[in-house]
């Protein structure tokens, strides 16, 4: 996976706010997530499955940088819409 498709995939559930990445062992196969905890539900999206645990931690350190990029660019799209509102309201 390329930084282009995470953003992509996390971009399609705008409602959850991805806060971690957690990597987990799945009988022969090692599964990481993207996951939100702000809500009262705990919400994880499934971004990346490899057989190599090797494979398994550098894509989770990979997927941490990207996610903090997606945080840091949602949160100033949200800045801006809510100015671009409140400046038509005032």
């Amino acid at each position: 996976m390329v930084l282009n498709e995470f953003m992509q995939k996390v971009s399609r559930w705008p409602q959850l706010h991805f806060t971690a990445i957690e990597c987990e062992q799945r009988g022969a196969a090692f599964e990481i997530y993207a996951t939100d905890c702000t809500s009262q539900t705990r919400s994880r999206l499934l971004m990346y499955r490899t057989p190599d645990a090797q494979d398994a931690g550098t894509m989770a350190s990979h997927f941490r940088l990207w996610l903090g990029k997606a945080n840091r660019g949602r949160n100033s799209r949200q800045k801006k819409a809510f100015l671009s509102g409140a400046s038509r309201a005032g």
